[in-house]
């Protein structure tokens, strides 16, 4: 796309007294990002006049600043009042200005935000040093800041904005410094007892919405997926509200006791050839229409031509007509169908799963764990899972559908391509890749990885290969990571192509799996080209799965830790013993130990899924 965006334009239309065409070009930002993620940011920014040249990292930061000042000069001018129509289109941009404000040197805008906080008089009454002051402060607070919110009474002075403000902190995709980390975790707990007290979800801003009831699954603290219970109720009422109600399966048993094979409705939310979710989940549901039809219904992007085989028929939805009509196909589907069971292989990365998490459109519901995490959907009867990934059954709010170790074997990559031998390098480093997105970084993890250089008698270099955010995120993480990470003892890889991310990973000399949220899909690839790694086990699904993977392949025990002290002594070990690794490598190699990963007995889920549905007939004859 063209865009005539540029910091020094940003910067004039800042200090020229012209806000609506300041706020415009950050709204062109955000859309240029949107458009390419990866874009180099110091072609927005006029090169520097010093001499000698400034390095690119000094010219990034330089970028950074400069943004920030001008962000921070806009929303401290008080001498205009923002608009509704000013603030809406802020708002549109608020990722990425809070981002900028947390890559900027201060990583924050406290300095200008702490003149916008409300004061209580001694009668109970808030009274705001300006008008538009929790809006201001709803833009200007980021993960980064350190003032001391009342939240309380900001919503009782502006309630829609300090809502989106919790919100979009709580779902921040970066977890960002510690302090960060532990502020957003106590934002958890006020957003549990706020959100389902709200009366309307579209008050609230749907990305940042989806992305709190995502995200929560990375926090670290024992109830962090509390929050779904509030976001299922303000779910739950809005949809009655917008003529969605329940359907009630007993008034369709007639129907579905007559039909020759029994329905299943299948709706996703990413299926494109190469998605994760399809490399899971995919074989289990191929195998289940030796005994069901399925109907799979999901936006036409969400799915690729691989996946499309997978199923009788696709209904794609309308998306022209708005979220709500899309919603209302599948309830109408469902009314005309009467399918017995309705199943999603994920449910937390997109609102439309999890609005549909909270409609009762059949009998039997079911959801998958693509996105591994208990929903607290009273419409969600099973979570079906493997059995050696349970964990403890008291973190899950559903009952368990357990499938045997076996029973859901995964589907290799469609986008694989021969892997060609790995480059020879000099001895003297060990380079350590880590495959993760972003939100996998949790503090816990970071302080890992330093405790790991500094005990490790070898040099040793991490290479964080990320996915997800985009080129400002990874400005934040870098700077937010500085105090954990010396800077020369880690390489912050942007996204790539999946093969340019395999031939990556295959010329490390081992891998370290994040946690508490662990890998899948990523465990998957280094063991294709036989990376020996660490992991980390828990009793969430989420920390699980790493452990269960490593036992199916035969890894070594040593190799799964229980805590974060095993975690840290183990990767020094794995580092500092070359023979070791290399061993590992053959022995990975030889065996092809990442063909187990793809055996086992898909059909097993459409078995035991039948089962159900068999049962629930028998309880309606």
């Amino acid at each position: 796309m063209s865009s005539s965006f540029s910091v020094e334009r940003f910067e004039s239309c800042v200090h020229g007294g012209t806000p609506d065409e300041a706020i415009e070009q950050l709204s062109e930002l955000t859309a240029l990002l949107r458009e390419q993620p990866f874009i180099d940011l110091l072609t927005l920014m006029a090169p520097s006049g010093a001499w000698p040249r400034p390095s690119r990292a000094s010219s990034l930061e330089r970028f950074a600043a400069r943004m920030a000042a001008a962000i921070t000069a806009l929303l401290g001018n008080t001498e205009f009042t923002l608009t509704e129509a000013q603030f809406a289109r802020l708002s549109g941009s608020r990722s990425l200005i809070q981002r900028l404000l947390g890559a900027a040197p201060l990583k924050n805008a406290d300095f200008v935000a702490r003149r916008f906080l409300p004061a209580i008089t001694e009668d109970g009454t808030i009274r705001l040093p300006f008008p538009d002051a929790v809006k201001r402060l709803s833009i200007l607070c980021n993960s980064e800041s350190r003032l001391p919110i009342d939240y309380s009474a900001c919503m009782r002075a502006d309630p829609v904005p300090t809502v989106n403000l919790a919100v979009t902190t709580a779902a921040e995709l970066l977890p960002g410094s510690a302090d960060a980390h532990r502020n957003r975790e106590v934002l958890l707990g006020w957003l549990d007892r706020t959100l389902g007290e709200q009366g309307d979800l579209w008050e609230i801003e749907i990305n940042a919405l989806t992305a709190l009831y995502m995200n929560c699954t990375y926090a670290e603290i024992e109830h962090r997926h509390a929050i779904k219970r509030s976001i299922n109720k303000l779910v739950r009422k809005t949809l009655a509200s917008s003529g969605l109600p329940d359907l009630d399966p007993d008034l369709t048993a007639p129907r579905r006791a007559g039909r020759a094979r029994p329905l299943m409705l299948v709706v996703l939310e990413a299926f494109t050839d190469g998605h994760s979710i399809m490399r899971t989940h995919s074989r289990t549901l191929a195998a289940a229409r030796a005994h069901f039809d399925i109907v799979a219904m999901c936006r036409a992007d969400a799915i690729g031509e691989v996946g499309r085989e997978v199923f009788t028929r696709v209904i794609e939805l309308p998306e022209d007509r708005g979220f709500v009509p899309e919603l209302a196909t599948i309830r109408e589907f469902a009314q005309a169908e009467s399918p017995d069971v309705l199943y999603m292989p994920s449910v937390g990365m997109s609102l439309l799963s999890i609005c549909v998490s909270n409609m009762r459109l059949t009998p039997l519901q079911i959801a998958g764990l693509g996105h591994p995490a208990t929903t607290h959907s009273e419409c969600i009867d099973y979570v079906s899972v493997e059995d050696d990934y349970v964990g403890d059954p008291a973190c899950f709010s559903e009952a368990l559908l357990r499938l045997p170790r076996d029973g859901q074997p995964y589907r290799p990559s469609t986008f694989m391509e021969a892997i060609p031998p790995r480059k020879k390098k000099a001895a003297g480093q060990v380079d350590i890749g880590i495959a993760e997105s972003l939100m996998k970084l949790s503090p816990s993890f970071m302080d890992a990885c330093r405790q790991i250089s500094a005990r490790s008698k070898v040099p040793v270099h991490f290479h964080f290969l990320t996915s997800g955010g985009n080129t400002v995120t990874l400005l934040h993480r870098s700077k937010v990571a500085g105090p954990a990470m010396v800077a020369k003892n880690g390489t912050v890889m942007p996204h790539q192509s999946y093969m340019d991310y395999v031939n990556y990973l295959n010329n490390m000399d081992m891998f370290l799996s994040p946690f508490p949220f662990g890998n899948t899909n990523g465990i998957v690839d280094a063991f294709t080209v036989g990376l020996p790694g660490i992991c980390k086990t828990g009793r969430e699904v989420f920390e699980r799965i790493d452990g269960a993977m490593f036992m199916r392949a035969y890894m070594p025990g040593w190799m799964v830790a229980e805590s974060v002290e095993e975690y840290v002594e183990a990767a020094v070990r794995l580092a500092n013993n070359h023979d070791e690794r290399e061993s590992l490598r053959s022995y990975m190699l030889e065996k092809n130990v990442v063909q187990r990963f793809f055996e086992g007995r898909p059909e097993v889920f459409g078995e035991m899924v039948l089962d159900l549905v068999n049962e629930q007939l028998l309880k309606t004859a």
